[in-house]
């Protein structure tokens, strides 16, 4: 039984957009409960503050109330009683400048209320309704009264200047009803403000989800879109956010620019390689054939066809081999430690080998390099580009000018190699087919010197990856100038 898989895309996609909008009410969802932890402590901390900042400036007023009742009734040399405690009250009277007799509560004010004690704990006088049995603390001593009538009660001996006895005791009272109804009022206000702090907050934080999520709205699409038809041509998507989604975005960009780039070197690679085993494969074809028929009873035949297709497989070898090499091109990391070539040193080698393989040529090294100069690439791709520049010249070359000259100079970024030779010259209408895959420009001799066409194309690609340049300048019957450009390493 098959199995058949399907894949709705219809179905994915709003998947795709409902993890899309989870991901902005997360966000405002994450925004709002920040506000809130940020807006509950600050509520607290600002009522906390606020109320024990009113509480112990309110307890400082009493106590120094206090202390100017106690500092009229601590004339008294007699203990306190109800005959002479109103020849206090009428003092005190006098010293606030009042002749219309002042009583106590006006002295302390309507939330603060004054009890008089004498010796024995008896009540004498008050200023309040609302009466406290005498609570026996220590001076300055301030007890937390809850019921009816909030408040707090503080109570003081009072002692007398002249003899150093107790005569009395004082205890006032300050009603707090009112710094509760304020405080009850203070804390309903603060959280009406932070419910609507939450609301604003919720609304922001989705407004704000909603724009920093467009760039990445932006890049889904451009994704989606190379995902519903790969073979589309690819456009870079730009965000310009300055973000980690802008970092994000490159990285994509990159990742598909080297991915269609691995498609087109495969897709070249490919037709390159049906395009040119054409014709050496129906020679091999056509010689088989012949020999299958009658020419293996012939000897000449046989040893021409023979030796026909050896030839016609070692080009293909070799036409592999530097299609091989030019598709490995394709990736360079120029980030790669090992992107550093003594360009004297592989010069040097080069020259050396080139004499053992062709001793009728004359090979000059002219080295105007003052100190040891390194360029960044690696030492076998700069020597591969010496050898396919000294393998035109052999193969351009009359037999009675077999000269070549290496030069190498330096700028300030790059080094300078040229190879000069005094071959047949390059037509000014090829040169700038020159560097072209197969193509080589003296058709005339094409089967006489051999060769695949691929050599200039592998240079050309070297400087390309390697961000050098290579440059040819050419007279026809006098010979032709390559010039190599690579960074140098400073």
């Amino acid at each position: 039984m098959k199995k058949i898989f399907t894949f709705d895309t219809k179905k994915k996609t709003v998947k795709e957009s409902a993890a899309k909008r989870s991901i902005m009410l997360r966000w405002a969802f994450a925004n709002t409960v920040f506000c809130f932890i940020t807006f509950t402590l600050f509520a607290t901390l600002t009522y906390q503050l606020t109320i024990s900042s009113f509480i112990r400036e309110e307890q400082r007023i009493l106590l120094k109330s206090m202390d100017s009742v106690d500092q009229i009734l601590e004339e008294s040399k007699v203990p306190l009683d109800a005959d002479n405690l109103n020849n206090f009250f009428e003092y005190t009277a006098q010293i606030q400048g009042d002749d219309t007799g002042m009583t106590l509560t006006s002295l302390v004010g309507t939330r603060k209320a004054f009890y008089i004690y004498d010796v024995n704990g008896q009540l004498l006088y008050a200023t309040n309704r609302h009466i406290f049995e005498k609570q026996n603390l220590k001076d300055n001593e301030i007890k937390e009264v809850e019921g009816s009538h909030p408040g707090f009660l503080v109570e003081r001996r009072i002692i007398s200047k002249s003899t150093g006895k107790v005569v009395g005791y004082l205890q006032a009272f300050y009603d707090t009803t009112t710094y509760h109804r304020i405080s009850n009022l203070l804390l309903i206000a603060l959280l009406i403000l932070e419910i609507v702090a939450l609301i604003i907050a919720q609304i922001i934080g989705y407004f704000m989800a909603n724009y920093f999520m467009k760039p990445l709205e932006k890049l889904h699409q451009g994704m989606q879109k190379m995902a519903n038809n790969p073979k589309n041509e690819f456009e870079p998507i730009l965000i310009t956010s300055g973000d980690e989604i802008e970092e994000l975005a490159n990285v994509y960009n990159d990742m598909m620019q080297k991915m269609k780039d691995y498609l087109e070197q495969q897709k070249r690679f490919v037709s390159d390689v049906s395009h040119e085993l054409r014709t050496p494969l129906a020679v091999l074809d056509g010689h088989i054939n012949l020999l299958n028929r009658w020419g293996k009873n012939d000897p000449e035949i046989l040893d021409e066809s023979l030796q026909a297709s050896l030839d016609e497989v070692q080009r293909m070898k070799k036409m592999l081999e530097e299609m091989l090499a030019l598709a490995r091109l394709e990736n360079v990391d120029l980030s790669s430690s090992e992107l550093d070539s003594d360009v004297s040193k592989v010069c040097q080698q080069a020259v050396k080998n080139f004499q053992l393989l062709h001793e009728d040529f004359e090979i000059l090294f002219d080295n105007q390099l003052v100190y040891p100069t390194h360029a960044r690439i690696s030492e076998n791709h700069y020597e591969q580009g010496l050898r396919i520049l000294l393998d035109n010249a052999v193969k351009y070359s009359p037999d009675d000018r077999k000269n070549v000259v290496i030069k190498l100079t330096e700028d300030e970024d790059y080094v300078i190699t040229s190879v000069t030779d005094q071959g047949i010259g390059i037509a000014k209408e090829d040169i700038e087919h020159l560097f072209e895959r197969f193509f080589r420009a003296d058709k005339a001799r094409n089967r006489e010197i051999g060769g695949t066409g691929l050599g200039l194309s592998i240079l050309a690609r070297l400087a390309e990856n390697y961000q050098g340049a290579v440059e040819v300048s050419s007279e026809l019957g006098k010979g032709s100038t390559f010039t190599l450009r690579f960074p140098k390493i400073m």
